[in-house]
């Protein structure tokens, strides 16, 4: 039985990676193929030209966005998003969200906390998403900030507003402290099992 399992870790794990990367690839070759299929006629198609096209489109505009006239169109595009009621708040939450952790590795220490839970007698590791509060004063907190809990094995969390003197900042890179909580706790064990065995055989 410990071998099928074993087996199963391995196999799962690594079909459900294939099945993503399969899905991002058709999906982006039906995208941007379409496209392409308005520009040139369908005999001189070649399947994978919309994959290539995708790639090009978002590297050049991630490159458009570094100059300044570029910017400003996006500013104005945010600007009229931001009119629009429900859509700009699905703008906004997604933005921020890949804003948050595509900039894992640059933010700033002390970013990972811990806050008790007396009910509970432990503790949780959240994210210190908002410092800035002052819009909030109504919330009668001695210096509170928001907290981010992220939940294992899903997409959401929690976001808190938790007084400053709740929360204990640990010494854990973000990266790190994602992903011990996306796996909870799974991928530490196995850093760890891997150090051991590395230890014992030098």
């Amino acid at each position: 039985m410990k071998t099928f399992i074993n087996g199963l870790s391995l196999i799962l794990p690594t079909a459900l990676v294939l099945y993503l990367l399969v899905w991002v690839l058709k999906t982006t070759e039906n995208f941007f193929g379409e496209l392409i299929l308005f520009i040139i006629p369908k005999e001189y198609y070649i399947t994978g030209l919309g994959f290539i096209a995708g790639i090009i489109i978002v590297f050049s505009v991630g490159l458009l966005l570094k100059l300044w006239i570029i910017q400003k169109l996006r500013d104005f595009f945010e600007a009229l998003i931001d009119k629009m009621p429900l859509i700009n708040t699905l703008y906004g939450a997604v933005k921020d969200f890949f804003n948050f952790f595509s900039n894992l590795k640059n933010r700033e220490d002390n970013v990972v906390v811990l806050v008790s839970l007396p009910a509970l007698e432990s503790k949780i590791i959240g994210f210190i998403t908002a410092k800035d509060l002052q819009r909030f004063d109504f919330l009668d907190m001695q210096e509170p900030v928001v907290v981010y809990f992220q939940m294992s094995y899903q997409v959401g969390g929690y976001s808190l507003f938790i007084p400053k003197k709740n929360i204990t900042p640990i010494d854990m890179k973000t990266e790190e402290a994602l992903g011990f909580i996306m796996t909870a706790g799974i991928s530490s064990s196995k850093k760890n099992d891997k150090k051991e065995v590395a230890d014992e055989q030098a």
